[in-house]
């Protein structure tokens, strides 16, 4: 009996844990750049912009979606200000 019921709620962890994707912007060292960088953004966009600051580094991403395909339509969009912005899995914490 244990054996089934690790076996089924295993299986039903990885059901529920599917990656999260993200869009990587940038990394910035200084804050005027940042600011700089993002007022470029329209509001819309702009919303779905986080920031997380590790040591001196700034790392500038995109609200965390399980939808690959929205993000690769929006991507050309998040390019247009920052040309090195690429999709990314995420974990969530």
């Amino acid at each position: 009996m244990f054996r089934p019921l690790s076996i089924l709620i295993l299986l039903s962890a990885l059901l529920f844990s599917a990656p999260h994707y993200t869009v990587r912007l940038a990394v910035f060292k200084h804050n005027s750049n940042l600011k700089k960088g993002l007022s470029k953004f329209p509001p819309a966009l702009r919303k779905t912009v986080r920031t997380y600051k590790i040591g001196r580094k700034t790392f500038v991403h995109t609200l965390p979606t399980k939808n690959k395909r929205l993000l690769k339509k929006i991507l050309p969009a998040y390019r247009k200000h920052f040309r090195d912005a690429y999709i990314s899995k995420t974990t969530l914490r």
